[in-house]
C-alpha cells in the first residue's frame, strides 16, 4: 500500500508518525503472527457493532499532534489513534446517466439513482449537490424548464415541499434513505438543485456527524413542462460533492 509519509516506529514507545515525504508502509508477519500498524501499550482494542466502531488505546506517552499537517515543515501524529488520519473514504454513484426521455406538457417524467458513502472520519461526512444550469433543450439554450417551486410555490434549493401536480411545471429532486436532509419528509417532497450558473451555493442533501458505514440514499429526479412549451429532450449536469469530516 502506497501512502504519503506514514510509518510505524518501534521503540520503548511505539508512535505513529506522519512526515511530508513519500515512503512505503509494511506489515510484519510470519507463519504464526501478523502485526499491522503494530501497537504496544497497556491496552488497545477495536470493537464493532451494527451501529458503531470503537477503538481505544491506553498507556501512550506524549500522544498528540505536533506541527500542522499540510501547512508546516513537519507533522508528527504521536499515538496509535493517528492511524485514522489515513483511513478509507469511499463515495459511489450507481449510474451516471439520468434518462427522463422526451418531455411532454403536464406529464411527469422520472428517473433515479443511488449514492453510497463509507468513511471512518470521526466527524462524519456531508454530501452536497448543485446543477450547472436549469434543464435546457438539447442543441438550444432558449427552451428552458425552470427549477420547480412545487405545488404551492414554497420550495427552493434550501427547503423541500410537496410536488404532486404535473401542471406545476419544473425540474427538481427528492432524496430518501440514510442520513438525508430532514426537509425530505417523504417521496413527494422535492427541492430545486442549487443553480451554479446564477451563483447559488451548493446545498447539503445528505450528511451525519457520525462514522459512516455503507450509508445509501436514493436520488429521485422529476420534470414536467408547461402546456404551451414544445415537447423535447432537455439536459443539464448535476454535480455531487462528498466531504469527509476529520
Amino acid at each position: 500500500m502506497k501512502i504519503k509519509a506514514c510509518f510505524s516506529l518501534f521503540s520503548l514507545l511505539l508512535g505513529f508518525f506522519c512526515l511530508q515525504h513519500q515512503v512505503f508502509a509494511d506489515n510484519i508477519e510470519s507463519n504464526s503472527y501478523r502485526i499491522q500498524f503494530g501497537n504496544f501499550n497497556m491496552s488497545s482494542d477495536r470493537q464493532t457493532a451494527d451501529s458503531y466502531i470503537l477503538s481505544s488505546t491506553m498507556g501512550g506517552l506524549a500522544v498528540g499532534p505536533y506541527g500542522e499537517y499540510g501547512s508546516s515543515d513537519y507533522f508528527i501524529g504521536s499515538g496509535f489513534q493517528y492511524v485514522y488520519q489515513i483511513d478509507y473514504f469511499y463515495f459511489s454513484i450507481s449510474k451516471l446517466n439520468i434518462e427522463l426521455d422526451e418531455l411532454f406538457s403536464n406529464v411527469f417524467k422520472t428517473d433515479s439513482h443511488m449514492i453510497n458513502i463509507t468513511t471512518n472520519g470521526a466527524s462524519g461526512y456531508s454530501v452536497y449537490a448543485f446543477e450547472n444550469h436549469p434543464l435546457m433543450e438539447i442543441n438550444s439554450d432558449e427552451a428552458i424548464i425552470p427549477d420547480t417551486v412545487c405545488d404551492d410555490n414554497d420550495c427552493d434549493e434550501t427547503v423541500a415541499a410537496a410536488w404532486i401536480d404535473p401542471v406545476q411545471a419544473g425540474f427538481g429532486f427528492n432524496a430518501s434513505g440514510d442520513d438525508v436532509s430532514g426537509d425530505f419528509i417523504n417521496t413527494n417532497y422535492f427541492r430545486q438543485f442549487a443553480n451554479n450558473k446564477t451563483g447559488e451555493s451548493m446545498q447539503e442533501i445528505m450528511g451525519s456527524n457520525n462514522v459512516a458505514l455503507d450509508r445509501t440514499a436514493t436520488i429521485n429526479y422529476k420534470a414536467s413542462i408547461a402546456g404551451d412549451q414544445a415537447a423535447g429532450y432537455y439536459q443539464t449536469s448535476i454535480v455531487f460533492v462528498a466531504v469527509p469530516g476529520y
